[in-house]
């Protein structure tokens, strides 16, 4: 005999599981009109719960930084316009995410191309930089920004730390960028952005363009991920400082979850930080990311780059990214240069909490 009381507390739980995640499985059950087995059911809710936790994404700020004067080649500048062509933007709205667009800052040139002219350069348009990743800090959004070289990151992490100083860097990179103006060989400030932030670093700068930066990052809220090319006097410094550094051969033992896990740990022990996550596209192996300008062998898998910006984005409190690096100059050929705006696009999108979406791919993208 049906025990009625039964039926209607499960009647009643199912009601209020449904009312919780705002009738929405309801209304698509309707539509299907009743003809539905468990295995279309079961796809209907699944794709219910991803578009409902979509539609809770933190709001994202989005900024190009067309410049590429920390390092020799031109061709990092277009970048940003290149990854809009390919749809990151249109696909971040399409997922859920809120994008507010604040357009892209192109820096063209000069003739002056000398170490020096490009330092003061470097210098001017990190302030621009620090500005306006403190500005969408500010607002409560993400702060995304599209490089560039990786000269940004002195900006982007110096806003970070102006809104919020408790921040912790995590720094995916193949090369430390933690040169100072007397121990980089090449003068190229894509190699020294990290060591003006510190304090313990600090040295006399020849141009007055960056009176502006007040260094503000403890060592201790460092940590790089994927290292593969550091020069001497950088392994120094992290040994001197007792900075938190993965490299690839860590990554090769340990494995790339247990390394992210490791890296949290480390720079926020207490999980109540909140986390900047510069990523430069050299991180990844030149298989998947050949058009870079300074591309290593043995490098992150794109899967394993993608893994770890999932991992940080799943703690809730990954509030400003960098992808930097992309140079359609250098790849040799379209092949090249699509599958490495492919690749940047994709960890954007996996740093953004989408890795599960179908991937970013270019028309001429393949082997």
């Amino acid at each position: 005999m049906l025990d009625t009381s039964r039926v209607v507390v499960v009647v009643v739980v199912l009601v209020l599981v449904m009312a919780s995640a705002g009738c929405v499985v309801f209304r698509r059950l309707a539509s299907c009109g009743g003809q539905i087995n468990k295995q279309s059911a079961s796809f209907v809710f699944s794709k219910v719960v991803r578009s409902y936790s979509q539609t809770q994404a933190r709001p994202v700020g989005v900024w190009g930084a067309g410049f590429d004067q920390g390092q020799p080649h031109a061709g990092a500048g277009e970048a940003p316009r290149l990854l809009r062509e390919a749809g990151l933007v249109e696909r971040l709205a399409a997922l859920g995410c809120p994008v507010t667009d604040h357009g892209d800052i192109m820096v063209v040139r000069g003739e002056d191309q000398s170490p020096a002219a490009r330092q003061k350069e470097v210098a001017k348009f990190n302030q621009t930089t620090h500005n306006m990743v403190k500005q969408i800090l500010d607002q409560g959004h993400v702060a995304l920004t599209l490089g560039g070289d990786h000269s940004i990151g002195l900006g982007t992490v110096a806003g970070h730390l102006a809104s919020d100083p408790e921040c912790v860097v995590i720094w995916v990179d193949a090369h430390a960028d933690i040169n100072t103006m007397n121990t980089s060989n090449s003068g190229n400030m894509h190699g020294m952005p990290v060591s003006f932030n510190i304090q313990q670093l600090q040295e006399p700068f020849p141009h007055t363009e960056l009176n502006w930066l007040t260094p503000r990052l403890a060592p201790s809220r460092l940590v790089y991920v994927g290292l593969r090319d550091v020069e001497e006097e950088e392994k120094k410094i992290l040994a001197d400082l007792d900075i938190a550094a993965f490299y690839m051969a860590d990554v090769d033992k340990l494995g790339i979850v247990n390394v992210v896990k490791e890296a949290l740990a480390r720079v926020d022990p207490l999980e109540k930080r909140n986390i900047h996550l510069s990523f430069d596209i050299d991180a990844l192996d030149p298989e998947d990311a050949p058009a870079t300008g300074t591309a290593v062998r043995g490098g992150l898998t794109l899967r394993e780059g993608l893994t770890l910006c999932d991992m940080v984005h799943s703690t809730g409190r990954l509030r400003a990214v960098d992808l930097v690096e992309v140079n359609p100059t250098l790849g040799k050929n379209m092949k090249d240069v699509d599958r490495t705006v492919s690749a940047a696009n994709n960890i954007i999108l996996a740093a953004m909490g989408f890795r599960r979406s179908p991937p970013i791919s270019n028309a001429n993208e393949g082997g």
